[in-house]
This record gives structure tokens, C-alpha cells and sequence, in this order.
């Protein structure tokens, strides 16, 4: 786990013969998204995973999507996530999103370390600078820290971001 939570690293690559498992999910997954109902990304899809956090005051989580495969694959991601959100950029079937997030600050319902699966390519905007994301990368940032998706680079993008519930602010996942 990386010991300075300001800073933004690239920890792990998706294994070359998991990423076409992993898109195919992803896409079959877009018919279970909904627009994104926050003001920082109009016009996204989004899935929750595991938990979801009704970010209007005061905030509440409840139960979201699980499944089992995806799950263990989170786990190896990130070991401990408990709350995740897959995001599209692009258009499959009649489901055209943007995928974009202005840059923001995560809500206090997550642990300062996010982990992001980014499926595509994209230039994520992270604490003043922007870099750039490719297929296949999984990194590590304060999510503290202002950051977004500014612009989408590839035909479709995915992300599959992952936190940690913030008990320490009284937010605990259900069993």
C-alpha cells in the first residue's frame, strides 16, 4: 500500500489474458448502469458495487451489485474494498455516455487510497496536472485530492474505481 496518500501511482497492470474477459463483462454490464445522478458528471453511466452511497444529506449506503467473479477480482486489486463504481465512456446499443467526471473531491463516505481499472484510454486530471491512462492500467491516488476524467481517448472506456469504506466517519458496510 503506498505510505503517502498524496500520491499518485501506477501499482499494477490488468494481466494481458484478463482484459478481454474483463472489457466483455464490462460491456455486457452497461445495461445495468444508470445516469450518473451527480453534478460533476452529467450525462455518465455508472454501476455501483457491493455498497452504494446516497451522497444527499445525510448520506446513507445500502446494497449494490455484486458478483462473485468480479468480486475476487476487486480483492486482488485492492484487498479490503467493500465499495466500488463501474463507469463507461462511449456508446453500446441505444446507451451513449459520456464518461466524463469534473474534477472533484471524493465524499467522506470513502477512505482517502482509491484504487482505479481503467479499460481504454483517457487523461485523468489529478491535484493541478493531467496524465495520461491506458488500457489496462490500475493505479493508486488520494481521491482527497482533486481529480476527474477529463477527456475519453479511446472508442469506449471503462473504470472500475474502488475504496474502502470510511468507518472512522461512520459509514459501514452491510452484511
Amino acid at each position: 500500500m503506498n505510505p503517502n496518500p498524496s500520491d499518485l501511482k501506477l501499482v499494477s497492470k490488468v494481466k494481458s489474458e484478463t482484459l478481454a474477459d474483463l472489457r466483455s463483462f464490462c460491456r455486457e454490464s452497461v445495461n445495468l448502469m444508470t445516469s450518473d445522478v451527480s453534478s460533476y458528471a452529467q450525462g455518465r453511466y455508472r454501476l455501483w458495487l457491493f455498497h452504494e452511497c446516497d451522497l444527499r444529506t445525510p448520506s446513507t449506503i445500502t446494497k449494490a451489485y455484486h458478483n462473485d467473479r468480479l468480486g475476487n477480482f476487486c480483492q486482488r486489486v485492492y484487498p479490503g474494498t467493500n465499495i466500488g463504481l463501474l463507469t463507461f465512456g462511449g456508446k453500446i446499443g441505444n446507451i451513449q455516455s459520456t464518461g466524463l467526471i469534473i474534477p472533484h473531491r471524493d465524499h467522506s463516505y470513502s477512505r482517502a487510497i482509491a484504487r482505479t481499472v481503467n479499460l481504454g484510454s483517457c487523461i485523468f486530471h489529478y491535484n493541478g496536472k493531467d496524465y495520461q491512462l491506458n488500457d489496462g492500467d490500475i493505479i493508486e491516488f488520494n481521491c482527497k485530492k482533486l481529480h476527474g476524467v477529463t477527456k475519453i481517448l479511446s472508442a469506449e472506456r471503462f473504470s472500475i474505481n474502488l475504496w474502502q469504506l470510511n468507518q472512522e466517519k461512520g459509514y459501514f458496510p452491510i452484511v
